[in-house]
């Protein structure tokens, strides 16, 4: 305890933050989480402020050098993900073998450069992590949603939690139906009023959901005896600040010690009306393609019958609101931003 975990891969641009630094920065992401006010469709805010809080040095009391930030993201890299979840399953363990906290305590008074003080330390930190509910960086839950016995036919509502490759959060929220003799093993299985995920299906939607909403879609939509009624794509992050990378049009507004939060929900559903795109950031496939694709994908998308929506909200100081208004503005789009 107390020694860092392998370091990041030299392929994720990091920056390590300490002391009053390092307790800014926790402290920042936990308001901007809040601010957001996400809803069902991102990974719990509650879940991720808490897996954040067990970062805080007030948390970890110098027993880590400071807190390890992805400048792709503006999160903190997989490895301090990694280290909180480590640290809180061992906790009770760690608990039981430091014993009494009182002796402990009495040992450290009477001599402070001893190993007892650390060992004291070590357990206030263990005690104050050991029942928090961290945010799932890989977790598949699958509902069942109705079962039509005459048609073989079964409805789920997949929900996949996921800290993404490229260092942000993203929910999958995935309807579909599955035809039960389709395939020679089925992606889901039913145990009276419950249902349990294949690995198979697990494989195919982590597979296919490390792309956009309507690529999940289509690529689902190809599996024989499936139909894919829906797919949501909700993003914590990225989070800019004057020191992390990408989002250029954003430099002025996070210049000195600004910053702006992002969060994405991107929709591909067959009960959408039309395609809309309110996402500043992000365009619909259609209009990436080259007109000789577009007929072709046309034809895909009427015989899947799904529309998209692509929507941004932010998080900025409330003195560069305007600023991040006029941006998406001038981008023909307008959006939600919160200011603290």
């Amino acid at each position: 305890m107390g020694d860092r975990p392998a370091a990041t891969p030299a392929s994720v641009p990091a920056r390590l933050l300490q002391g009053g630094e390092e307790a800014a920065y926790v402290a920042r992401l936990g308001e901007i989480l809040h601010a957001a006010r996400l809803g069902p469709q991102f990974p719990d805010a509650r879940r991720l402020a808490a897996h954040l809080g067990v970062l805080a040095p007030a948390v970890h009391r110098g027993l880590y050098p400071g807190v390890e930030v992805d400048l792709r993201s503006g999160l903190p890299t997989y490895r301090e993900w990694t280290r909180a979840q480590t640290d809180v399953r061992i906790a009770a363990d760690q608990l039981r073998q430091l014993g009494d906290r009182a002796a402990l305590a009495r040992k450290a008074a009477a001599d402070p450069a001893s190993i007892h003080a650390r060992l004291l330390t070590k357990y206030d930190y263990y005690a104050a992590i050991r029942d928090v509910a961290l945010a799932p960086l890989g977790e598949m839950t699958v509902a069942l949603r109705r079962v039509e016995p005459e048609r073989r036919r079964a409805s789920f509502h997949v929900v996949l939690d996921k800290l993404d490759a490229s260092g942000v959060f993203v929910r999958y929220t995935i309807d579909l139906a599955q035809q039960a003799d389709a395939w020679n093993r089925q992606l889901a299985v039913l145990d009276d009023d419950t249902t349990r995920h294949t690995e198979g299906f697990r494989s195919l939607i982590y597979q296919f959901t490390s792309y956009d909403a309507e690529f999940t879609l289509v690529r689902l939509a190809t599996l024989g005896g499936l139909e894919v009624e829906r797919v949501v794509k909700g993003v914590v992050g990225p989070i800019g600040f004057p020191w992390t990378r990408g989002f250029d049009e954003l430099r002025p507004v996070v210049a000195a010690d600004g910053f702006v939060a992002m969060f994405a929900v991107d929709t591909a559903a067959q009960d959408l009306s039309a395609d809309r795109d309110n996402d500043p950031f992000a365009d619909l496939l259609l209009e990436r393609l080259t007109p000789e694709a577009r007929g072709e994908y046309e034809e895909a998308r009427r015989r899947l019958g799904y529309k998209v929506f692509k929507d941004r909200k932010f998080v900025a100081p409330r003195a560069a609101v305007p600023a991040v208004q006029a941006l998406c503005a001038s981008r023909n789009t307008r959006n939600v931003v919160y200011g603290i």
